[in-house]
């Protein structure tokens, strides 16, 4: 879809918990580059492409290389955890669809 004025800025509600998550994984360096040119991560890159392997219907197969900071990997992976948790409460007690929920 083309816009003849150029991007367009939506707001989109979102878990508390789950902003915290996404600014954390950009201190640690998700995105890379000045405002106005960031760009994900290029490690992140093949991670990128595998998780639109899936959406599209394919399969990808994980390998590891070296392991990360296990204190990070488990902050991250708590983070995350709340965020889905609660988006989800949020989304019940709404009876709708009305927040991200990871």
């Amino acid at each position: 879809m083309a816009y003849s004025d150029g991007p367009q800025l939506v707001s989109y509600p979102l878990a508390y918990s789950m902003l915290q998550y996404m600014l954390r994984t950009k201190e640690l360096g998700a995105f890379e580059g000045p405002i106005g040119d960031m760009k994900f991560n290029e490690h992140l890159a093949p991670v990128i492409k595998a998780i639109h392997e899936v959406l599209a219907g394919g399969t990808v197969e994980i390998k590891h290389g070296q392991r990360g900071n296990p204190d990070i990997i488990r902050e991250l992976d708590d983070m995350l955890a709340r965020g889905q948790r609660d988006a989800n409460e949020i989304n019940k007690k709404s009876g709708y669809y009305v927040t991200i929920d990871g």
